[in-house]
């Protein structure tokens, strides 16, 4: 009796376990008495493992936050674009960190959906932001030190992604691998690049004659980008 109830719990445990796996749905789908259920009749046959489940809104709203950075940043090139601004230095600048936020965000979402998720566009960032920010129509050293402080935003989320992927109980090693490979890098370069332009510009405004000290600066940019 014994032997049997001991048989019987490890059978249980094991039907629990086997529960989540594609295997079992196929066979159960194709049997001749098919499994009724109320979700997906495949539900385990995808491509989710590990902590991605859990990981995955926070994935979505890192897109939709590099997509918003997007736009706005184009409309900061617009703005230094037209013909009382013309400003082509940072028109060039702010189109060239559009275009990369938009690239990312393009990134993220294959990424979702290359580990079984789907991309929700409904799902606001994360991080918060001031309604100040929401003023596009900036001077020459107020937008670097807006989109310095957009990007500092962003790094800060992809390192908050990193850490909830290493440390949750599900490590999922190929979600912080990707955030450290796409982003870390590259968001560090691009912090330090728009911090160096803020302070080179503020010394420059300090030194000589504001409106020289600004087309200097954006013929440099010009120069470099």
């Amino acid at each position: 009796m014994l032997k049997f109830g001991v048989l019987l719990g490890v059978f249980l445990v094991f039907s629990q376990a086997s529960a989540e796996f594609c295997y079992n749905d196929v066979e159960g789908a194709c049997s001749t008495r098919p499994t009724t259920s109320d979700g997906a009749l495949l539900a385990n046959c995808n491509a989710k493992y590990g902590s991605f489940e859990a990981l995955q809104a926070d994935l979505q709203a890192y897109a939709n936050a590099h997509i918003e950075t997007s736009f706005e940043f184009l409309l900061m090139s617009t703005h230094f674009g037209n013909y009382e601004a013309n400003r082509e230095g940072f028109k060039a600048l702010y189109r060239k960190l559009s275009d990369e936020n938009w690239n990312r965000a393009i990134d993220v979402i294959k990424f979702i959906t290359k580990r079984g998720g789907r991309m929700n566009f409904n799902q606001l960032p994360r991080f918060k932001r001031n309604t100040n920010d929401r003023v596009l129509e900036l001077n020459e050293l107020n937008s670097l030190a807006k989109a310095l402080d957009t990007e500092k935003q962003l790094a800060d989320e992809a390192l908050r992604i990193h850490s909830q992927a290493q440390h949750h109980t599900k490590m999922d090693a190929s979600v912080a691998h990707y955030i450290e490979e796409k982003f870390i890098e590259d968001q560090a370069d691009t912090v330090r690049n728009l911090a160096g332009h803020t302070n080179d510009l503020k010394n420059l405004l300090g030194d000589r004659d504001a409106s020289v000290s600004v087309y200097l600066f954006d013929e440099y940019l010009k120069s470099i980008l």
